[in-house]
């Protein structure tokens, strides 16, 4: 499980959610960051928001919940983050709640460092939660194709065409082109 201020240097998929006091000057201004941003650490306005030296800005959005319009926090936490909906259900009116601008930040925005963030007064901690990662089931085939193994197959390679047929379409290939540029010449 993901702690809320605390970032392990092994941590597992999720995301943390942060409210944000920003007007729309403020909120323009971190998008164009996120909008210019490259993958690696970086100093700057989002790290002294989280109260840290350096984060990846590739790895945090920042975003007015009225452009979720009718499609909602929860949902895009759910379908977009890959986060569990029991994980979710015990923060609905939570979430729900919720208006304004939010942060959200995702596990590898520092890097695999192991640090703590202390945020600034305009960032609110909201919650914390673990993708959900579906366990690899491997269902045996049960076509007879599927039977058996192929220690001893040997693939034949491919069968080759004669090279006078690649030199013969060749000469037929010039040949057409030259009887194409001698009816242009001839219709000038």
């Amino acid at each position: 499980m993901l702690e809320m201020l605390h970032i392990r240097s092994d941590e597992p998929r999720g995301v943390r959610l942060f409210s944000l006091a920003a007007d729309r000057a403020e909120l323009d201004r971190l998008q164009a960051i996120l909008a210019e941003a490259e993958p690696g650490l970086a100093e700057g306005r989002l790290a002294d928001l989280l109260g840290v030296k350096a984060v990846d800005a590739t790895r945090v959005e920042v975003f007015d919940l009225v452009d979720l319009d009718d499609f909602g926090l929860m949902n895009y936490l759910i379908k977009a983050n890959g986060l569990p909906e029991e994980a979710l259900e015990p923060d609905r009116a939570a979430l729900d709640a919720l208006s304004g601008v939010v942060l959200i930040l995702y596990p590898n925005a520092f890097h695999r460092q192991e640090l703590t963030l202390t945020p600034a007064p305009a960032l609110t901690p909201v919650g914390a939660w673990d993708e959900d990662i579906p366990e690899i089931e491997f269902t045996p085939l049960r076509s007879e194709a599927a039977q058996g193994q192929l220690d001893d197959f040997v693939a034949e390679p491919a069968p080759q065409l004669p090279r006078w047929l690649w030199w013969g379409a060749s000469a037929l290939l010039i040949v057409a082109m030259l009887a194409v540029l001698a009816a242009l010449q001839g219709g000038s």
